[in-house]
């Protein structure tokens, strides 16, 4: 009786959450191969395009603010203005255009081409409101795995405040978009992969709305909340990473956060799947599905080194599908750091939650647990 009870309710959660799921990662990969496909229509080699970075910097000086500029359709080289450097406590970046006023840029069939070897990126938003970038391919020459973390930043949001970033598909970079001290900020609907270091990443910045973003073959957190942010939400993304003896990767990484949600993701082919570190406090990870990773959920101290390695407390982990780890490993649910985390209502096999004795004790009984697949 008890296996039957068990089996329905995981029937029950399939049904409830498992074809929503479903549509939604149809989606997000239609999005995906229609954002890696479309580019080709305006394929051109970089050295050939001609170098518009001037023309396309006086269009965004020659708007006013809380003007709108539309690009017309076409490819757009665009190289390092020695003049955009932004100085961040993360790290120091160039760019090729800056942005310093509100603005709405129009860029649906625009593709913005960047040279690796000169270490830059496209947009930099620079201590403003009510920017709005829609549209557009931004294109790194390759993958830069010689650079820093900050050397090819795609868009830098950097003290910027109720500004978004929609429908952009961003590769190449060494991260895709940054949001840094930047808040009320919303970024939708954006593909980011193929990037050094993280695809989106949101550092010591609060109030922002990550929603139905995929992130994908990216490197050091493929969505990142960290550095001391606050009140974030991340929703209804896709993060996976499918690249050969890439498998120490992490996929959505929550450090040094407190009261963040991630809600609704699907996250896969990672060491750490949904990673919550470094003194994380009053998170809620809820209703995702996290498989095919060595920890499908962790919260656990850092990584050492230079990172810092603190407990987290609080961590509220409700409903989630947390199934099939990758390798069989038992690490469906790990908690190994802090205190006060609830662990309740989630879909793992047999044997992988990992807990103290007595959360063990307390939470076993308030979980779902299957068979794993043998296939």
């Amino acid at each position: 009786m008890k296996g039957k009870t068990i089996g329905f309710l995981f029937l029950v959660l399939i049904g409830m959450a498992g074809f929503s799921y479903l549509f939604l990662i149809i989606e997000k990969m239609s999005q995906n191969n229609d954002a890696q496909n479309s580019p080709e229509s305006y394929s051109a080699n970089f050295d050939e395009a001609e170098d518009k970075t001037v023309e396309l910097q006086s269009a965004i000086d020659n708007t006013p603010a809380g003007g709108t500029w539309e690009i017309s359709p076409g490819v757009y080289k665009v190289t390092k203005n020695p003049d955009h450097k932004a100085v961040t406590g993360y790290g120091d970046s160039y760019f090729a255009l800056k942005i310093s006023k509100p603005i709405t840029i129009l860029m649906e069939e625009a593709i913005f081409q960047t040279d690796t070897d000169d270490e830059y990126g496209v947009f930099w938003v620079d201590k403003t409101e009510e920017v709005h970038l829609k549209g557009g391919f931004l294109m790194g020459e390759r993958l830069p795995e010689d650079g820093s973390l900050t050397s090819h930043i795609g868009i830098l949001f950097l003290y910027t405040n109720n500004s978004s970033i929609e429908n952009t598909y961003l590769k190449n970079f060494s991260q895709g978009v940054h949001l840094n001290h930047a808040h009320h900020n919303i970024v939708k609907d954006v593909t980011a992969e193929y990037n050094y270091g993280s695809g989106i990443i949101n550092f010591d910045s609060d109030d922002n709305l990550i929603d139905s973003c995929v992130v994908r073959n990216s490197g050091d957190g493929h969505l990142s909340l960290y550095g001391g942010g606050k009140d974030n939400h991340v929703v209804n993304c896709v993060v996976t990473e499918d690249r050969p003896n890439y498998d120490d990767q992490q996929g959505i990484t929550v450090e040094g956060e407190t009261r963040s949600l991630v809600e609704n993701n699907t996250v896969s082919g990672f060491y750490y799947g949904i990673d919550i570190k470094n003194d994380s406090k009053s998170n809620i990870i809820k209703s995702n599905i996290s498989f095919n990773n060595e920890y499908n959920i962790a919260v656990r101290g850092g990584d050492g080194g230079k990172n810092l390695e603190l407990p987290s407390y609080n961590t509220q982990i409700l409903n989630n599908m947390v199934i099939d780890p990758r390798d069989k490993s038992s690490y469906g649910i790990y908690v190994g750091a802090g205190s006060g985390h609830v662990v309740i209502g989630n879909t793992l096999n047999v044997d992988n939650l990992i807990m103290p004795e007595e959360d063990l004790a307390i939470y076993e009984s308030q979980n779902y647990f299957v068979e794993e697949d043998d296939d």
